[in-house]
């Protein structure tokens, strides 16, 4: 009675499962270049602040 059951035969597939953390990867660069681009963008405007403060002086 301790005898293991055979394990039933893994199933065939044609192609992988898709990877989900690559899925999660991708949304995770896309935001991180997002976030990247406003710094740039709020940089940038600090600059252009700054010029107008100085022609209108």
């Amino acid at each position: 009675m301790n005898e293991r059951l055979p394990e039933p035969a893994m199933p065939q597939t044609l192609h992988e499962p898709a990877d989900p953390e690559a899925a999660l990867a991708r949304k995770n660069m896309i935001f991180g270049l997002a976030l990247f681009g406003f710094v740039l963008l709020l940089f940038g405007a600090t600059i252009l602040v700054a010029y107008v403060y100085l022609a209108l002086d």
